[in-house]
């Protein structure tokens, strides 16, 4: 991925001096080239654009002449994205294409970028970006946190002030067998001090005819691999039961446990079912962050079930133990359902049982549930 991640890296030169950054490949035929529309149109979006005194140099140094830009000034002032056509001055079949898709907001997909400022001689990959939110200015418009500290430079002088050239550079997936491009960079906010990039989605080049995914057909054909899930269960053994309960950490939610529990069960049981419940609720979390998050449709379908579930009033009237453990019982059953309703057909039985079974023990493990008696 890296080797293509490479050729994709164009640097735009305007009269033999340094621009911005670029993503350049091939398509349909065509030598391609996207870049932040502000290089080329100005800051202010009022400089003309005359292709004969621009090049853009591939990763092997080579420079390649720019026959047209097919996005205007008025598109490029409201996106800041623009296509421009190449005279491919190489092979154009030593180039790869990208794959392009929207943003997507799992947390669990991280990003990487090539990009080279002006006063280095070299490009440089940056890594470990993550989604943070949208613009209010436009859909198209996000934001992505960064390690702050890579955005200063020895004299602690911040963000645009010294990586003048960023613009432009594209935003990729990390980690991925495939190369997917979201967009390009195209600000620095408040010069760094937030530690966070400004981008325009290539979803903004939807209406120019680009072949853009939607970011919930990531990963959307690879299935939840048994075996994993067989892994995560065969690690949740007593000492792993045991590690949790000592940890320190988690001494507000065991407290909850051992309360809410003799409620439910005599003496004699209490400890198999403290086990049973911090078992389920480790397995539930492993599967939540080693499986269902590779899964972003899943994941937010979920996470939107599990949140609107919890506004529910989970309170069970109980004077008994018999009564609060058939109230336990009584919401799983019906969480259970509500799951099945929800994501039935894209997860399994055995999954949804997974997240039901975490699901009460979570509630169980934290102020969520409660015990009434009748007054």
């Amino acid at each position: 991925m890296m080797e293509h991640l490479n050729k994709t890296t164009g640097l735009l030169i305007k009269n033999g001096s340094f621009v911005g950054c670029s993503v350049i490949f091939p398509l349909d035929g065509e030598f391609l080239c996207l870049t932040a529309g502000h290089n080329i149109y100005g800051k202010n979006f009022d400089q003309v654009f005359d292709p004969d005194f621009w090049k853009v140099e591939d990763h092997l140094g080579i420079k390649h002449d720019i026959k047209e830009c097919i996005c205007d000034m008025n598109f490029a002032k409201a996106h800041d994205i623009v296509i421009l056509k190449l005279e491919c001055g190489s092979d154009l079949k030593s180039f790869h294409c990208p794959e392009f898709y929207t943003i997507p907001i799992n947390p669990a997909h991280s990003f990487t970028f090539r990009a080279k400022y002006e006063q280095s001689k070299t490009v440089v990959t940056q890594r470990h970006l993550q989604f943070n939110s949208f613009c209010t200015e436009s859909d198209f418009k996000f934001f992505c946190t960064i390690e702050k500290a890579l955005l200063m430079n020895n004299d602690y002088k911040s963000g645009s002030d010294w990586l003048g050239g960023w613009s432009g550079t594209g935003l990729f997936l990390d980690n991925h067998h495939e190369l997917i491009c979201f967009g390009i960079m195209t600000d620095i906010p408040n010069k760094g001090n937030d530690g966070q990039l400004k981008f325009t989605s290539v979803s903004a080049l939807d209406n120019l005819n680009f072949n853009i995914r939607a970011a919930s057909q990531l990963d959307l054909e690879k299935k939840l691999l048994a075996s994993s899930i067989n892994a995560i269960f065969d690690q949740t053994d007593d000492e792993a039961i045991s590690k949790w309960t000592e940890d320190e950490i988690n001494k507000p939610q065991l407290e909850y446990i051992n309360t809410k529990l003799a409620k439910a069960y005599s003496d004699d049981r209490l400890d198999l079912m403290r086990k049973n419940t911090i078992k389920k609720l480790i397995i539930g979390k492993t599967f939540l962050s080693t499986e269902l998050k590779k899964h972003e449709t899943i994941f937010n379908q979920y996470t939107k079930a599990y949140n609107a579930y919890a506004l529910e009033d989970l309170e069970i009237v109980a004077n008994n133990r018999q009564e609060a453990n058939a109230g336990i019982k009584k919401i799983k059953e019906t969480y259970e359902e509500y799951l099945l309703s929800c994501l039935e057909g894209i997860l399994g039985i055995d999954d949804i049982k997974i997240l039901a079974n975490y699901g009460i023990s979570d509630w169980i493990a934290n102020c969520s549930l409660s015990f009434l008696e009748n007054e």
